[in-house]
């Protein structure tokens, strides 16, 4: 039934009226700080209708503004460095890799120029928000629905943590383990649903709490904060990553569970205090190697020519 509601409620979204009206809306939140001209450097594939990569795209360029895909160089460096060049002053991008560009930025002392950063397709913890806007001295903005999909169901004010729910086409209701609706301000499983098919109702492994109150933008939709993975991943494992990335010194970490144990995986900046790290039952540290390194995160869809059509 999840599994159902969830491809419902992205065939709903890929529909051409819907898809159109998504644009519109993800283009008057980036228009608040997108002038005719301005230069975004996009680090999703923008080739697929179905994708958040074509919805950015085509909303940057709704605002008269120039979208700039990252590629075909997918390594950190080639994200450093188109940085750069293209004298971006905003990204579009995963939380982890926007603040992998902000650890470069301090690590090398290249100056860019973003002023604006968007994180999408993945939760982006409250710390590492803050760590994005330090690193890159930039205003923070978020966008929230169906992962990596052209479903937007949210986005961020700039003026609060968290994402106001785009409340004429979506809702989203927090519950309880025995899927009670929580009262504002609790803690609970996050349900997206759609208000054009109340059929359409998607647990989305998350959890979160509902704000109700006036936002200090002055937004009165709902506001969706504290939003955190579910049941859906190891706890244990996310929080010792989260750990883990908030050092400066680690660019990059790969923690799993295997047969064995666990392992672990970093890049990190030669010379540099590392964490204290767990008994693991592999562990690979790596230092930086501008030549090779690539994001772990997207080490196999760059590999995969229907997602990044340029790649390799």
């Amino acid at each position: 039934m999840v599994q159902s509601a969830y491809v419902g409620l992205l065939s709903l979204g890929r529909s051409e009226q819907m898809l159109g009206r998504i644009v519109a809306y993800v283009s008057e939140k980036l228009g608040r700080f997108l002038k005719k001209g301005d230069r975004v450097l996009i680090c999703f594939p923008a080739g697929e209708t179905g994708g958040i990569g074509w919805v950015m795209t085509r909303a940057v360029e709704r605002c008269g503004a120039v979208p700039v895909l990252w590629g075909p160089d997918y390594r950190w460096k080639g994200l450093l460095q188109q940085a750069f060049y293209s004298r971006a002053i905003a990204i579009i991008a995963p939380p982890r890799i926007i603040l992998g560009l902000a650890k470069l930025k301090r690590h090398n002392g290249t100056p860019i120029y973003i002023r604006h950063a968007v994180t999408a397709g993945s939760v982006c913890p409250d710390w590492m928000i803050d760590g994005i806007a330090k690193g890159l001295d930039c205003q923070t903005w978020g966008s929230f629905g169906l992962e990596d999909s052209c479903v937007v169901a949210g986005f961020s004010c700039g003026k609060s943590q968290g994402v106001h729910i785009w409340e004429e086409e979506y809702c989203v209701e927090v519950l309880d383990p025995q899927g009670r609706v929580l009262p504002a301000g609790q803690t609970g499983e996050v349900v997206l649903y759609s208000k054009s098919d109340l059929r359409l109702r998607c647990a989305l492994g998350l959890t979160g709490r509902l704000e109700m109150e006036p936002c200090p933008c002055g937004e009165k939709t709902p506001c969706l904060t504290d939003i955190h993975p579910g049941r859906t991943v190891d706890e244990e494992l996310y929080r010792l990553e989260n750990q883990l990335q908030q050092w400066t010194s680690v660019l990059d970490c790969r923690v799993q569970r295997s047969a064995y144990g666990l392992e672990l995986e970093l890049v990190v900046f030669a010379g540099e205090k590392l964490p204290v790290l767990p008994p693991a039952a592999r562990l690979t540290i790596k230092p930086w190697d501008p030549k090779h390194h690539e994001p772990f995160s997207y080490e196999e869809k760059v590999k995969n020519t229907d997602f990044f059509p340029n790649s390799h």
